[in-house]
């Protein structure tokens, strides 16, 4: 990087200007542009963020397939319901896999009703030992449906929202079971408000019936006419709020399988009518319905503004899990290398190809956008590197303008990171290596150089990464701190834009309640969203990404460089391809800085009106469902002669926009 010279500029400030600090920008010295996907999103269904979360359904095991990998058991797949709670009715409830629904839907409930009046519920996510857990809200309507097979039932089958000891929350719908199975779908309106409703069916008849498959949405959701069904509005919009360049997805340790083959994320599994979807256990410990499957996820990337950055299994089970099966051979890897080939022909084929065909047959004729594949997780060694060649080697024969992306491990630095990034500088030099690492807060403070002696030509995916601060209460924090310690992280990142081509903070989401990882950069009741403080650092720095980086320079009053670490102040300057200046400043110290922001290397006579977007607060502040303390506020700012004062409080981040 060019360096300014720096007396001469510092004889241009307005006089009168007694800053402690002064940041001087050079607006005619661009040093490289800035990779225009820096800042994005990944989404892994960890802590119930898929089902519970993103997904817009608000049953539980709505298909009775849930049954834990690790110990299995027959009561599981009776997760989320309750039977006989009507005194009115008499009759029984047992789990068949006898003719079901379909292959890849083998297990169903047969109810026998011995006198009518016989209920039973689905008690959502939110319920506990005396009230459901389904929110609904008084004036809203919801799209529920069923799948039933009369054996030798005679009646109705009533279905309502209730309380859990039936008293109607809602209308009700009624409907007559054939003889096959057959789906049945209404609309219900809500009555009243409230957190712990359940969806209720009451037979009105007697006999046995076969239920499967049941579904309950809010109508107003994103992509209702995707076949998953879709997705939770006010998710959506949190994320869309983050302007994601891209978004990765199923995960993370998810995307590779756990402990055995059968937990192998397929992703042929995930396409196609929800109905037939093969449900498959969680490596995070819960059941995945698979109602967010590849086709809803490239969907989701589109309503996003997002390019797709999809992760498939390297042929090597979840190193860090101590996998109880061997990796795959030759001839298991050559078939796991066509179902990846595969994949890339539902994201890019024509609808004559097999796979594209179906993509159109599910709604999307034209091919989706699909320029990255990750191979693999947190992956390292030779039992990874071999099977990685093999498979990257394939896509890139048929797909040559593919960006493959390999593994780095789980870990920053030591001999298996720097083991794997020379391997991969080695023998896949065109290749994005993908570094995931989650360390202390003030690890970020002191390593916001770590990319500035990487060679140029390499390129870095920052897949996974947060900060975390000690745990209280059994979880790490979201604090402004560690916000803050991100946000000083980043201008290092954006600073070395050249090299880290992309970011991106993990996890995503978390269900209040129902984590098994934290901290988590949103978090979400079944009525209420939580942003952070970490998510407002990622969109205040995603929503002001510059074309070019731009020279600057921290003097202190005596015209000496600022060194970052002693002052705990950080800094980053750049410019869009219109000229806008932008400037983000982190101050992580807890005491009041005074900077005059000085432009040089253009015509700034006259006065310019620009903008501050401004986050503080107290260190450990952090934000709940019932107070909101830290969140951005935006200031207009009047510049002279190009130079503007401005006082940053301590524990602050700030981005400054000049016209």
């Amino acid at each position: 990087m060019r360096r300014l010279l720096l007396l001469p500029i510092i004889l241009l400030l307005i006089p009168g200007l007694a800053a402690a600090e002064t940041l001087i920008c050079d607006a005619s010295a661009p040093v490289h542009e800035i990779s225009p996907t820096l800042y994005g999103l990944f989404f892994e269904d960890i802590n119930h963020a898929a089902d519970g979360g993103l997904y817009a359904e608000l049953l539980q095991n709505r298909s009775f397939e849930y049954e834990d990998l690790t110990n299995p058991s027959p009561y599981q797949h009776l997760t989320g319901w309750q039977f006989n709670t009507s005194a009115a009715g008499e009759g029984r409830a047992a789990i068949r896999t006898d003719a079901p629904l379909n292959a890849n839907n083998p297990t169903c409930v047969r109810v026998q009703a011995s006198a009518a009046g016989y209920a039973f519920q689905n008690l959502g996510y939110g319920s506990a030992a005396f009230r459901g857990g389904i929110p609904i809200t008084a004036g809203e309507r919801y799209d529920v449906s069923v799948w039933l097979r009369n054996g030798d039932y005679e009646g109705s089958v009533s279905v309502a929202l209730t309380t859990k000891t039936g008293d109607p929350l809602s209308d009700v719908l009624d409907f007559a079971p054939g003889e096959v199975w057959e789906k049945h779908a209404g609309v219900l309106t809500a009555h009243q408000t409230a957190e712990d409703a359940c969806l209720t069916f009451l037979l009105n008849g007697t006999g046995e019936l076969d239920v499967d498959m049941a579904s309950l949405m809010p109508v107003d959701r994103v992509g209702a006419d995707w076949p998953g069904g879709g997705l939770r509005r006010d998710l959506v919009e949190a994320l869309k709020e983050l302007r994601p360049r891209f978004l990765r997805f199923p995960g993370g340790c998810v995307a590779e399988g756990s402990w055995t083959w059968d937990n192998l994320y397929r992703w042929k599994d995930t396409v196609g009518p929800a109905e037939s979807r093969k449900e498959n256990w969680n490596t995070w410990g819960y059941m995945q319905s698979y109602g967010i499957g590849f086709y809803e996820y490239f969907c989701l990337c589109e309503e996003l503004g997002a390019l797709p950055l999809p992760v498939v299994g390297s042929g090597v089970l979840c190193q860090a899990r101590e996998p109880r099966e061997s990796p795959m051979n030759d001839e298991e890897l050559a078939a796991w290398t066509q179902d990846i080939l595969d994949l890339l022909e539902f994201a890019l084929g024509d609808a004559d190809t097999v796979w594209g065909g179906l993509r159109c047959q599910m709604g999307h004729e034209a091919p989706f956008d699909l320029r990255f594949l990750a191979i693999g997780n947190e992956n390292w060694a030779d039992v990874y590197f071999t099977r990685y060649e093999k498979i990257r080697n394939a896509v890139k024969a048929a797909y040559p303008d593919i960006t493959c992306i390999a593994a780095c491990g789980p870990v920053a630095d030591g001999s298996l990171f720097n083991a794997s990034r020379a391997k991969i500088l080695r023998s896949f030099p065109e290749d994005t290596a993908d570094e995931h690492y989650y360390m202390e807060s003030d690890w970020f403070l002191r390593s916001t150089h770590r990319y500035d002696h990487y060679p140029r030509s390499t390129k870095v995916f920052l897949g996974e990464y947060a900060a975390h601060e000690p745990a209280s209460g059994g979880r790490r924090p979201n604090s402004l701190y560690s916000a803050l310690c991100e946000a000083a992280y980043l201008t290092g990142i954006e600073r070395n834009s050249d090299v880290v081509t992309m970011c991106c903070y993990a996890p995503l989401l978390a269900r209040l309640g129902m984590d098994q990882w934290t901290p988590d950069l949103i978090w979400f009741s079944g009525i209420r969203v939580v942003r952070t403080p970490n998510y407002y650092v990622q969109q205040m720095f995603s929503e002001s990404l510059g074309d070019y980086l731009l020279e600057s320079a921290l003097l202190d009053e005596n015209g000496a460089a600022v060194k970052e670490a002693n002052e705990k102040l950080y800094h980053v300057v750049s410019q869009t391809a219109e000229g806008q200046i932008i400037v983000k400043l982190v101050n992580v110290s807890g005491k009041e800085k005074t900077i005059t922001f000085q432009l040089e290397g253009g015509d700034f006579s006259r006065r310019t009106q620009g903008t501050m977007t401004l986050l503080t607060g107290s260190k450990q502040d952090a934000n709940s469902l019932t107070a909101e303390s830290v969140f951005p506020a935006r200031t207009a700012l009047s510049l002279s002669d190009g130079s503007v004062q401005i006082t940053l409080p301590g524990y602050a981040a700030a981005v400054i926009t000049v016209p």
